[in-house]
């Protein structure tokens, strides 16, 4: 089936502070109607955009709200996050139960991580405000109505988690008789005061906090002297090490990363990683690798969404070292993957991309790039 992926029959992300509903991690979001909400108990997971969506997959044909994140990237042979659920169970009710619930409390946040966005983090909401819209060949620049101004005003009304729609989703929790999974999300969700609540509320569930530790020692102690003794398991987000890692998840230093990983290690939670695989993060994967996959599961994002950032988007030399640095681990699932997507020849407008990008970025936190590679500079026209 060309159209069809089993994560639109089981997944929903929500967005409290933007009262949005993504039916899988990389849908185009709908806004809940609260009135309709709250009339129809049970049905967060089953409105009526979500089942006729489910329909037309059924039906082998395309819906508007994955063309934003899979097919339009598939339309252009690149690879997207609906691929890696190609070969799984088909499933063909489309009132199937909800098994796997992602809930973003707020975008508070205190990184700036590179491939993220005002829709998910008030750093860089904060960035958009002060500095203005990065601007890149081909990128859309977003009006001043749109997120920057959205996220801005929701700031100014009741938080998220104190809201009527957070307490409509407690409810439709509790009515979710198939929920399997909950993953609290941000943001930075060990910022947010009522993850406590959060927590009482899905105890009987596989819990999982997805973070980029990006919070001081003190704040995350504080987390972890209340989590400690509970089934919650920690997602963290991670892909390089050192100046990378600093670049990429900016706001965190790598030692203080390194610091809490261990913190809550001692806590006795598990751990597992999610490294988002992008053009950048392939100077320090290798390196990430060898620190930590022989103590936790290392799990792979492939980045999609942020065309110049696509793992392809390197010169030929960078390609053939990651290749060459990695030989041992070519038999490994996420290097086979990483291999085979990096076989593409970049275009010259993301080439270009990136290197702009990466200018304005730097220049606004006054970073020096000079720690990456000269030749990768070169090719992006950041140094001559």
């Amino acid at each position: 089936m060309d159209h069809y992926c089993s994560t639109k029959f089981t997944d929903l992300q929500v967005h409290v502070q933007g009262r949005l509903l993504y039916n899988c991690c990389k849908a185009y979001p709908e806004r809940v109607n609260l009135d309709w909400l709250e009339a129809n108990p049970g049905r967060l997971f089953h409105t009526d955009t979500m089942l006729e969506d489910r329909r037309l997959m059924l039906d082998n044909k395309s819906c508007v709200s994955c063309h934003y994140g899979c097919y339009k990237y598939e339309e252009q042979g690149l690879p997207s996050a609906r691929q890696k659920y190609i070969n799984d169970e088909k499933i063909s009710d489309p009132q199937a139960p909800l098994s796997d619930l992602s809930i973003s409390l707020s975008t508070d946040c205190n990184l700036t991580c590179m491939y993220c966005s005002p829709e998910w983090s008030s750093s860089w909401q904060r960035d958009i405000v002060k500095n203005g819209e990065y601007l890149l060949d081909g990128v859309p620049v977003r009006q001043k109505d749109n997120w920057s101004t959205l996220w801005g005003k929701m700031k100014q009304r009741s938080r998220g988690t104190e809201s009527r729609f957070f307490e409509l989703l407690l409810r439709e929790i509790k009515l979710s008789a198939g929920l399997q999974r909950v993953s609290i999300l941000g943001g930075e969700p060990l910022l947010n005061n009522q993850l406590d609540q959060v927590l009482d509320q899905v105890h009987d569930k596989e819990i999982y906090i997805v973070t980029g530790l990006g919070v001081s020692h003190e704040r995350l102690r504080q987390v972890l002297q209340k989590t400690k003794g509970k089934d919650v398991i920690f997602k963290i987000s991670a892909e390089s090490t050192g100046e990378l890692f600093a670049l990429i998840r900016h706001g965190v230093t790598w030692n203080d990363f390194q610091d809490r990983v261990s913190m809550v290690e001692q806590n006795g939670h598990n751990i597992k990683f999610i490294s988002t695989i992008s053009n950048l993060s392939l100077f320090g994967f290798n390196k990430f690798h060898d620190t930590y996959s022989g103590k936790h599961p290392i799990l792979q994002n492939n980045l999609t969404d942020t065309a110049w950032m696509m793992p392809h988007v390197l010169d030929n030399r960078s390609k053939d070292e990651f290749i060459d640095s990695t030989q041992a681990k070519h038999n490994l699932p996420e290097f086979k993957a990483i291999i085979s997507m990096i076989d593409k020849t970049p275009d010259d407008k993301h080439r270009a991309n990136t290197g702009d990008y990466l200018k304005q970025f730097s220049s606004r936190r006054s970073i020096n790039l000079d720690f990456l590679p000269a030749h990768f500079l070169k090719w992006c026209g950041l140094k001559t």
